[in-house]
């Protein structure tokens, strides 16, 4: 289901995500990205028409498709490039509602981001100080929440990352598609 990004950035505009968590983050993930791109349109054109790469780099990509360079690689080598000027904005285009439609194997990649985010500035907390008193025996009955409490929990903390990634700008990452 989509996020509303934007309604939840009021609340974690002062939140800073750490710009090399979010660029090793990338590079880690260079290879999965490369691989759930199938195609050159849209991502190619997307990240010209914002300037994330230069209109030679696009015709040179485009041209080592034609001349049958795996998809994945030309993306491969694009993502090397953009690594070097890496910004939290080419994470914006990148899991853009377009490319996440047009490239569904991209969803969990996505995910992937926002489970960084979420477990650096959204750690699971305790909702009562008896339950940090009470040794952990087991689950038991009691410990475990009901299925929509669990659901919310995970709607609000996937909103906050959507804004922590929106970073201001409106975009509208999905999430929490399962």
């Amino acid at each position: 289901m989509p996020c509303r990004c934007r309604r939840m950035f009021s609340m974690v505009q002062n939140e800073k995500i750490s710009h090399e968590a979010l660029l090793n983050h990338f590079k880690q993930n260079k290879v999965e990205i490369a691989n759930a791109i199938t195609k050159p349109f849209p991502f190619l054109e997307s990240l010209r028409d914002r300037s994330f790469i230069t209109e030679k780099i696009y015709k040179d990509s485009q041209e080592a498709h034609r001349n049958l360079v795996p998809v994945e690689k030309v993306v491969y080598n694009i993502l090397c490039y953009l690594e070097k000027t890496f910004d939290r904005s080419l994470l914006q285009v990148l899991f853009s509602r377009v490319h996440l439609k047009e490239y569904p194997d991209l969803i969990p990649v996505h995910r992937l981001f926002e489970n960084v985010i979420e477990d650096k500035y959204f750690p699971q907390k305790s909702d009562s100080k008896e339950t940090q008193k009470t040794p952990n025996t087991g689950p038991s009955c009691e410990q475990v929440p009901d299925e929509s409490k669990v659901l919310r929990m995970k709607e609000r903390k996937s909103e906050k990352v959507c804004g922590l990634l929106d970073n201001g700008q409106g975009a509208e990452l999905s999430s929490n598609q399962q």
